[in-house]
């Protein structure tokens, strides 16, 4: 492996122990081709900055950065994420072309979206196209790479194909925005595929309940002026409705 630059390297670090939930220090320093001390000093601004957390000898992920099957986020505040998705059919342009990122919120918008009729609705959600499959839309999936934590499509052949296309509106979660400057995720492959459709989207709504404003993800894919609109619910904290409500639309339901 070529040297890398210390941030390059430290995102590696953290997908690693991502993958495998630990390493030792010894182990990454072999892998990277650089000295324990240098793999000290990046363990130390991972912990610093939340990304991990040090045990002896080494490193596990921070227990809030894993990323939880979408099998289990399904049934979380259903009730919630179905009123916060009904607010966002709202702003759906009259026969518009829409985005649905991965993502248990997003499956409840496209249970929604399939009483409807005459959409053009691209995902990378497999378990999403399910539901859509139900409706009177056109439904085009991306392609890529199966990431079977969220049964959703990744890499160069999703986002390749996502720079090719403009949708008048993008619907995106955050798996937690606590510390951030923007929505949050706990996948750096994630954060790739929002990054890649916010430049193709007239309008850009991020739909979360008000929980994952107490919850530190891994990686912030955008900065709230770049978001149009933010629905959740009335259970945010007032403080982070104040900051956020300076830097984008924010609706309450």
């Amino acid at each position: 492996m070529g040297k890398l630059l210390a941030k390059e390297r430290q995102k590696e670090i953290v997908e690693y122990i991502n993958s495998t939930g630990s390493a030792k220090i010894g182990d990454l320093a072999d892998k990277f081709e650089v000295t324990k001390e240098t793999i000290r000093r990046d363990l130390t601004h991972l912990q610093e900055i939340g990304a991990i957390e040090r045990s002896h000898g080494g490193a596990t992920l921070v227990s809030s950065f894993r990323p939880i099957p979408i099998e289990t986020r399904v049934s979380e505040n259903s009730s919630v994420k179905y009123a916060l998705c009904e607010k966002g059919l709202e702003l759906i342009p009259e026969q518009g072309v829409i985005y649905l990122d991965a993502g248990s919120t997003m499956q409840c918008m496209a249970q929604l979206l399939s009483q409807k009729s005459g959409y053009t609705i691209v995902t990378n959600s497999i378990n999403t196209t399910y539901h859509l499959n139900n409706g009177n839309n056109v439904t085009i999936l991306t392609g890529g790479q199966l990431n079977p934590n969220n049964m959703s499509t990744e890499g160069f052949q999703t986002t390749n194909f996502i720079n090719t296309i403009k949708v008048d509106i993008s619907f995106l979660g955050t798996s937690g925005f606590e510390q951030h400057n923007g929505p949050a995720v706990s996948e750096f492959t994630d954060a790739q595929i929002k990054q890649a459709i916010i430049p193709q989207s007239k309008i850009i709504v991020v739909i979360s309940d008000s929980s994952k404003a107490h919850i530190c993800s891994l990686v912030q894919y955008a900065n709230w002026k770049d978001i149009d609109y933010f629905i959740t619910d009335k259970d945010l904290p007032s403080a982070v409705y104040k900051t956020l409500s300076e830097l984008t639309e924010v609706i309450l339901i």
